[in-house]
């Protein structure tokens, strides 16, 4: 009997054991798993971005054409006077006062033309730089002794033929006490002479110089500034365009006489 006890309890213990160890294994937390990466979005390819969208480069605006000059071929053939002087310029020698008009029709307002007269007489390379001329311009009604016109081709063909002068609508001159400045030359100028303000001091300087007695030359050597007698309106003849008698303000540039 004592021995069927114990059997029944030695069996009762291994299925305690089993049991518990059964439940222990059953209890125990499974081993940690790593985490499952999450999925990363693929980095957008070059050709994935959008591109920015290239306008077509704007043609350059036109520059807007010079307007062209036009040149009255005549006017009333009467004359408006400046009626303002200046101060005498030049130090020495003998004073020639003068009078300034432009004609009527010609555009071109009297004062506006005095004044670049007198601006080119009065420059340092001028008349007066040699010493035997001043000039002083006075107001229209005042003494004087020369008259410096602007006047439209049909006027200065007219006016210069009086003196025995041929302009062809095209050149200026000279004759007795007055100068005569085509405005066709006064407005154009010259191909030469790309600045029209050397121009207008080249053709102002010449004709005053046959008023004070000097005739035509020509270009001394090809090279050489053109003297202000020569006849530069029609062309240099190899010489350097040259709108001033003194360059220099001390030297006379000057050429043999030229043939009549």
């Amino acid at each position: 009997m004592a021995r069927g006890r114990l059997l029944i309890i030695a069996a009762a213990c291994a299925v305690l054991v089993t049991i518990s160890t059964l439940v222990y294994w059953l209890s125990a937390p499974s081993p940690a798993q790593p985490p499952a990466a999450a999925p990363s979005s693929p980095a957008p390819s070059p050709s994935d971005s959008p591109s920015p969208t290239l306008s077509p480069p704007l043609p350059p605006s036109p520059s807007p054409s010079p307007t062209p000059i036009v040149v009255p071929p005549r006017g009333n053939g009467t004359f408006s006077f400046s009626t303002t002087g200046a101060d005498r310029v030049g130090e020495r020698g003998h004073v020639v006062r003068y009078i300034v008009a432009t004609e009527d029709g010609s555009g071109i307002d009297p004062e506006t033309f005095a004044a670049a007269v007198h601006a080119t007489l009065a420059d340092g390379r001028s008349w007066i730089a040699g010493g035997r001329f001043s000039f002083q311009r006075v107001p229209a009604g005042t003494p004087s002794e020369l008259t410096v016109h602007l006047a439209t081709p049909s006027t200065t063909d007219t006016m210069c033929g009086r003196r025995g002068v041929r302009t062809r609508g095209e050149v200026s001159c000279r004759g007795g006490r007055d100068v005569i400045i085509n405005l066709k030359r006064w407005l154009l100028g010259v191909a030469w002479y790309p600045q029209l303000e050397d121009y207008r001091d080249m053709v102002v300087n010449h004709e005053v110089g046959h008023f004070l007695g000097n005739g035509h030359v020509v270009c001394p050597r090809a090279g050489a500034p053109a003297p202000v007698m020569a006849r530069q309106t029609f062309g240099l003849e190899g010489c350097v365009r040259n709108p001033w008698p003194y360059p220099d303000g001390k030297t006379y540039v000057t050429g043999p006489a030229a043939p009549r």
